[in-house]
């Protein structure tokens, strides 16, 4: 399993119904990763998110949410990439979480991966390119430390998931039928 993060822009909201969002992955841009090594996540290369997590920092003891959670982490796919909108847990880290996002101390995202399918090629300048096509998601959420300086997250009260239902459907098919579901129980 392989692991890309993002830097991201925080926004913060109070309340118990907060959630953080952000750009998970970024299409189609290539990042240099490493002095002699870019990479770029195509458009449509997540075919595979049917058991994805929201962890902070990629930790498991910080779960945050899943897509069968109550109320649950939310994926959408846009021009730009793979957006998460997951809630924060009224726990410990959860608080913490929060503020941090607001002290803009966490400004990252992240996911955790498997590739199914990627193209390796070399530039005139002897840099290694590699492009992924295809991939399943198994986690996406805030870090501190991101690989990718455009993935974006923000903090978000529980009225904007209305905004998400309205934009369902650029959802792909095999996830639009779930994210309803768990749409209709976060609001």
């Amino acid at each position: 399993m392989e692991q890309r993060a993002f830097l991201t822009e925080i926004r913060a909201a109070d309340g118990d119904d907060a959630r953080v969002s952000g750009l998970g992955i970024v299409y189609d841009q290539w990042t240099e990763l490493w002095p002699g090594y870019m990479e770029r996540i195509s458009r449509g290369a997540v075919k595979n998110a049917e058991t994805v997590k929201s962890f902070f920092n990629h930790d498991p003891d910080y779960v945050l949410s899943t897509l069968d959670s109550d109320p649950a982490l939310v994926l959408r796919e846009t021009e730009s990439g793979l957006e998460y909108d997951s809630p924060i847990p009224p726990t410990t880290y959860g608080n913490d979480l929060k503020i941090n996002l607001q002290r803009k101390n966490v400004r990252g995202s992240s996911f955790a991966f498997d590739v199914n399918h990627d193209a390796w090629s070399q530039n005139a300048d002897g840099v290694v390119c590699r492009d992924i096509t295809d991939l399943t998601l198994y986690e996406v959420g805030p870090v501190t430390n991101p690989a990718y300086i455009q993935t974006t997250a923000t903090m978000r009260s529980k009225e904007l998931v209305q905004e998400y239902r309205k934009q369902l459907s650029q959802v792909p098919i095999a996830l639009r039928k779930r994210q309803q579901e768990q749409i209709e129980k976060t609001i």
